[in-house]
């Protein structure tokens, strides 16, 4: 029989050292099992989240306290200091907020992250200390671009987009202006990711970026320089058969500039359709009336009388055409015709506001003579024509040259400064009828020239003469309403009656004494450069002064 030797003192002790911390491994890793049996799902001890104590909470336990956290933290404080100023607001209202969920799952994760082997050592290790974990932060980035518009308030300032000035003289770009502002990306970046204890202000710096225009300068100047070489010369339009002569600096005023955005990242041109067909209809000689819908007066009421359907340019597609072709470097454009109705022209007259009688003038003649022929003939073609809002009347552009064809005869006429006859002699009493119709009725007269000798039966210094097609007597539509031209007369007299919403009154507040001296037999006893000056008074209230000017021979030849 084999017998064991003794176990000495000496080895039992070595026995017992190397035993003893196998034994309090074992026994930690029992109690970490029946701790953690007994814990379940619940934060380990002494767990700190944010600075709050959030150890041995139970799931609901700790979402609660998390919630509580946020509310707390959006109540923060955040200063921001820009170097000249500081920004005050609270975290909430600047888009700050716990991220609820990486918060719960950085907490209950403390203990059951780790290896296995190391879980017991961190459990008994809680009894001496505790597990201080920083809460995570969100930022909402829409919140804080719109709290940031209003905290900076006046400092902040947008950026300027280049743009366009267009007009007869050129296309010029007006460069863009870069703004400043506090940014997202600068006030994310500065703010903490994570935050150690809750309820601490929170101090960030940053300083104000410089926002660029969405758009380049150098953009803008290729697009202009486009525009403008475009319009150097002549725009050719074709509109079925006719074929409409544009000078391109006259199309100039309808270029204008979209400008860049967010979604649409690059600049346009575009073209005002209002100025293109304003500058087509009269390149046409249609005018504003294309239909040519005048006027007659039935007791004592205007009422317009149809014209005739006009095909005009342009279709609604067209300032998009042209817009395009000139982009494109083109000079020819093929555009839509459109047809206006006579029935549309009606309709649109009335809208003009022609209801009273806003200026009227007569003058007198001796019956019977040859020249009275021809200031009724001339009455008779004028009468019922419409001046549209903005535009002009001219004598010479409407009826012509007079011709016995028209209804014209021979009378007396001042020519050069000398007596003759003339096809239409004597229409000239018409104009200056209608020269103070328009004077009286506030209307402007941009053209008229006065006779070289003084005639007796006119307004002295306040007449105007006709000679086709040098000199002319134009009335301008300087109002927002029709203005109808109504002329009428007697075997000895003409009156013109002007139609349309009073806008205002004129009157002859001045005149000058004549400079000149007359002399010899058939002198005239007034003669000698005059001016006259007419006060408007407007129904807005405004006044305004323009001066009229005639020069009378004071040593004119016989009869």
């Amino acid at each position: 029989m084999r017998e064991h030797p003794p176990v000495t003192k000496g080895r039992r002790n070595v026995l017992l050292v190397v035993a003893a911390p196998l034994v309090v491994i074992a026994l930690v890793s029992a109690a970490w099992g029946i701790s953690a049996a007994v814990t379940g799902d619940s934060v380990a001890r002494n767990t700190a989240l944010g600075g709050t104590q959030v150890g041995g909470d139970s799931p609901a336990e700790l979402r609660a306290a998390v919630s509580e956290m946020n509310t707390r933290f959006q109540a923060t404080e955040i200063r921001i200091s820009t170097g000249d100023a500081t920004l005050t607001d609270s975290a909430g209202n600047l888009g700050l907020s716990l991220n609820t969920e990486s918060a719960i799952a950085a907490a209950t994760g403390v203990g059951r992250t780790d290896a296995i082997p190391v879980r017991p050592a961190r459990w008994i290790g809680s009894f001496f200390g505790s597990t201080e974990l920083s809460a995570p932060v969100t930022i909402d980035g829409s919140k804080l671009q719109s709290a940031l518009v209003t905290l900076e308030g006046k400092r902040r300032t947008d950026p300027v987009e280049p743009r366009i000035e267009a007009d007869a003289d050129g296309v010029r770009v007006i460069k863009g202006v870069p703004g400043k502002a506090l940014t997202t990306t600068e006030i994310a970046a500065a703010i903490p990711a994570r935050i150690a204890k809750i309820g601490t202000p929170i101090s960030v710096k940053v300083q104000q970026a410089t926002i660029p225009p969405l758009t380049a300068d150098t953009t803008v100047e290729a697009l202009a320089a486009a525009a403008q070489k475009v319009t150097d010369g002549t725009i050719t339009l074709t509109s079925g058969k006719e074929k409409v002569e544009l000078r391109g600096k006259d199309l100039r005023t309808a270029f204008s500039l979209v400008a860049a955005t967010s979604a649409n990242k690059d600049p346009q041109l575009k073209v005002d359709p209002a100025v293109v067909a304003k500058l087509v209809e009269s390149s046409t000689g249609k005018g504003a009336n294309p239909t040519g819908v005048r006027f007659t007066i039935q007791g004592g009421v205007p009422v317009p009388v149809p014209g005739k359907d006009a095909v005009v340019c342009c279709g609604p597609e067209a300032p998009k055409l042209i817009a395009d072709a000139l982009l494109a470097g083109k000079t020819s454009v093929e555009v839509p015709t459109r047809t206006v109705t006579a029935a549309e022209g009606v309709q649109w007259a009335n809208t003009l506001g022609v209801k009273s009688v806003i200026g009227q003038f007569t003058t007198q003649h001796p019956a019977g003579q040859p020249r009275v022929t021809n200031i009724h003939r001339i009455s008779d073609i004028t009468r019922g024509v419409l001046i549209p809002p903005g535009e002009t009347f001219s004598v010479n552009g409407f009826v012509g040259r007079r011709t016995t064809a028209d209804g014209f005869v021979s009378a007396p006429a001042i020519n050069d400064g000398k007596f003759v006859d003339d096809i239409g002699g004597g229409v000239s009493q018409y104009a200056t009828t209608l020269f103070n119709a328009a004077f009286f009725g506030g209307l402007d007269i941009p053209a008229y020239k006065p006779h070289s000798i003084y005639i007796g039966r006119y307004p002295f210094g306040r007449e105007a003469t006709l000679a086709y097609p040098s000199v002319d007597l134009k009335v301008r539509n300087n109002s927002k309403y029709g203005v109808v031209i109504w002329p009428s007369y007697t075997a000895t007299s003409v009156t013109m009656q002007l139609w349309s919403t009073k806008f205002a009154t004129g009157e002859q507040t001045a005149q000058s004494t004549p400079s000149g001296t007359p002399s010899g037999p058939a002198a005239p006893a007034r003669c000698g450069r005059v001016v006259t000056t007419r006060t408007r008074t407007f129904t807005d209230g405004r006044t305004s002064t323009d001066r009229f000017y005639a020069n009378y021979n004071c040593n004119p030849p016989k009869h």
